[in-house]
This record gives structure tokens, sequence and C-alpha cells, in this order.
């Protein structure tokens, strides 16, 4: 669902031994460094040196954000996206991440705040869109899921996520035809995710498109879905 946001900045500096000579800027670098090599532990620690040095630096604070986001370590994701909010508060990427991190700890309102602060500021920002509208899905508020997803995709219409997303906001709103126009388009733009198809079929089956349901199973089972083999074997026999 979600696409955690990098200001990714990938320098060779190497820190100098001479802890005199060493900057918060230096810090920063190296911990993206770390960041771009995926050694995470190192790049929170390269951060907070740098915010021993400069404990306003907003791209510190944010750069270690993403490390502990990484790191699944949510709460302390939260506190740094927030102070470097504080200093910052129109980097519209750090409102993002911190209501990915809010949804990924199921506090779904307060992720709906952040997502609608960055639209409040910026209304093309297409993925505060998608991602609000799979928050307002998760509390049940289809209709609002639906309204936020179209509208992302009228920004971004080659999104086939987007799509998908939609069509299981009107499957459960019972709008079969809909959502199967829906999974139809997410097919065309991504026809090599199996989970497409195989909610297809669930709403095919829904208006007794059987001959068609059992096919998208066929082709679910096909991409690797073993639920959709047991699907096939129970009702397309």
């Amino acid at each position: 669902m979600f696409r955690l946001l990098f200001l990714v900045i990938v320098t060779s500096l190497e820190i100098e031994s001479v802890v005199g000579q060493v900057t918060a800027q230096d810090w920063l670098k190296a911990g993206n460094n770390s960041q771009a090599e995926k050694k995470y532990d190192q790049a929170i620690n390269d951060f907070s040196e740098a915010l021993k040095l400069d404990s306003k630096n907003s791209d510190a604070y944010y750069f270690r954000g993403n490390a502990y986001f990484q790191l699944k370590k949510f709460k302390e994701a939260i506190s740094d996206y927030s102070s470097c909010i504080n200093i910052h508060p129109n980097l519209l990427h750090a409102w993002y991440n911190r209501g990915n991190a809010y949804y990924e700890l199921e506090e779904f309102d307060k992720a709906v705040n952040d997502f609608s602060k960055i639209i409040s500021m910026d209304s093309t920002y297409y993925d505060a869109f998608f991602d609000r509208g799979n928050t307002y899905y998760k509390i049940e508020k289809f209709d609002l899921a639906i309204s936020d997803l179209s509208k992302g995709l009228l920004l971004k219409p080659d999104h086939a996520d987007g799509y998908y997303d939609r069509a299981n906001a009107e499957f459960q709103l019972k709008m079969y035809t809909l959502a199967i126009q829906d999974f139809q388009k997410a097919i065309e733009l991504n026809p090599k995710e199996h989970d497409f198809y195989f909610n297809k079929a669930i709403t095919e089956f829904n208006l007794d498109m059987t001959t068609e349901g059992c096919a998208d199973l066929e082709k679910s089972k096909d991409l690797g879905d073993a639920e959709a083999e047991d699907y096939l074997k129970e009702f397309c026999i």
C-alpha cells in the first residue's frame, strides 16, 4: 500500500578521523550512505551524531525517522518526523511518512489528519489521496475511501493499486459491476498481480458470473496464488 518517501543524498565523502573536523553535515552524508546500503542501525547512529552537533537539523530528524521506519520502530519514527515538522512545517514528505507510521500503529485518525494536512497544503499530492483513502477503508468509511481514491486516480491515472483499492471499497458497498471494471483496469496496468484476478473472481461469483470467475481464479493460480487453487477445486469443478 504505502511508499515511504526518501530524500536521498548519496555521497562518497568519508568522515574525517579527527573529531574536531567532523561537522553535522558530514554525519548527515555518512548517514545517507549507510541508509543507501540498508545499514539502518548505523544510519541511526550517524544521524544521531549529526543532531549532537546541530539539534535543529530537520534533515537529520527526517532521515533518522526513515531509518527507524525501515526497522519497524514506528514510535521512534513518529517522534523524529514530529521534530522535523516542528522545525520545517512545510516538508510534506515528513507529514506523509508520519501518516504512514501512524497507519502501521493502527492510529488511523492521526494518519487521516496527517494526510489531510498534506492535501490542504498541496492538492496535487496524489499519494496522500491514495493513502487517506486506504485509511478510510480500514475504518470502514467506504464512501470516503472511494472519493479519495478517485481523486488520486484523476491525478495519477496509471496507478494500478489505486484501481484495485477502489474496487475493494466498491465491493464492500456491493457495487459489484463497478468493482469488476476497476479490477479489470488494475489488471490491464499490472497483469502480473495475482490478487487482482482473485478479487475480481470473487466479485464475479457475487454476480453469478461463474465462467468468468473461474477463468480469473485460474489466472491467479498460474501467478502463484495457492488460495486460488483451493477455490478452483471448490467452485469450479
